[in-house]
Parts: C-alpha cells; sequence; structure tokens
C-alpha cells in the first residue's frame, strides 16, 4: 500500500475516532463537575493554585496545537481541529490537583468533592478547613474569619467527626 493511500483511510477514521474519544472524555469530565457542584455547592471561597503553570502549558498547547495545523498540511483538517479544540477544553475545564474549593454545601480538594455531612473526618486551623480524603489530611483554603461560620455548618450536620486536634 502506497503512503499517500495510508494517508487517505487510516489517518481520518483515526483522528475522527480521536475526537470521538475525546468528546467521551468532556462528557465524563462534565459529569464529574457537576457532581462535584453539587457537593460543594455555591461557592465561598475559591482558590486555584498554580496559576503560571497552567497558563504557560495552556500557551504551549495552544502553539503545539497551530504547528501542527500549519505544518501538517496532509492531514485532514476538520478532525484535527476537532481534536485540538477538543483537547484544549479539556485542559481548560479540568481542575487543578491543588486547587480548593468551599462552598454552602460541602468542600473541594483538586479532582475530589465532598459535602460536610460525607467528610470523614475534619479539623479547623489557621487558614484552613483540614479534612480527610481517602484517609488522608488535605486541605480547603478557608480564612480564619469565616471559622465561626463555617463550625456552624459542620458541627450542624458532622459534629462527631471533628479531629481532637482541632485548635
Amino acid at each position: 500500500m502506497p503512503p499517500e493511500a495510508l494517508s487517505t483511510s487510516v489517518v481520518p477514521a483515526v483522528l475522527w475516532g480521536l475526537a470521538g474519544l475525546l468528546g467521551l472524555g468532556l462528557t465524563v469530565l462534565a459529569a464529574w463537575l457537576a457532581r462535584n457542584r453539587a457537593a460543594v455547592g455555591a461557592v465561598e471561597v475559591f482558590v486555584r493554585r498554580r496559576g503560571a503553570i497552567r497558563v504557560a502549558l495552556l500557551v504551549a498547547y495552544v502553539a503545539a496545537a497551530a504547528g501542527v495545523l500549519i505544518g501538517a498540511s496532509e492531514l485532514p483538517r476538520a478532525p484535527l481541529a476537532l481534536d485540538l479544540a477538543l483537547g484544549l477544553a479539556l485542559v481548560l475545564l479540568s481542575p487543578g490537583f491543588q486547587d480548593s474549593k468551599f462552598g454552602a454545601h460541602g468542600v473541594q480538594r483538586g479532582w475530589h468533592a465532598r459535602r460536610f455531612a460525607e467528610l470523614e473526618e475534619w479539623r479547623l486551623t489557621g487558614d484552613h478547613l483540614r479534612w480527610k480524603l481517602f484517609g488522608q489530611w488535605v486541605a480547603s483554603d478557608l480564612p480564619a474569619e469565616r471559622h465561626t461560620a463555617a463550625r456552624a455548618k459542620l458541627v450542624a450536620v458532622a459534629a462527631d467527626r471533628e479531629s481532637r486536634f482541632s485548635h
């Protein structure tokens, strides 16, 4: 089979298949984010860490995508552009592993969110609400001046899970 036949038969199918997988990934991500939004409720404190790294990665992605679109003139444009756009959407919408949210009903750290009633254990310390996730302590940013209101919410649904090392 000559190389040009390969590019006209297999490559478009692979690129469209990749678009399907990326679309499926976006669907799963949307469901995950919706579940997290429901657990956290109205966000009261949101801290996004590593913003400079995230921006650098996005700039690198866009530059690489532009290079691929310009340099790969023999590839079918529609599925290639769709793949690159879907990949960019995945990167943009994904939570950062160090991102922190404190909301009306719960907390989030990175990809994982829990309602206050679901917390394994919790404590308010410094400028954080520390809570256990899969047996490990993680922290959601919460300024000390908000601790009194947060404690009232937490005690109402999970008083028995306040860590004895809370103060």
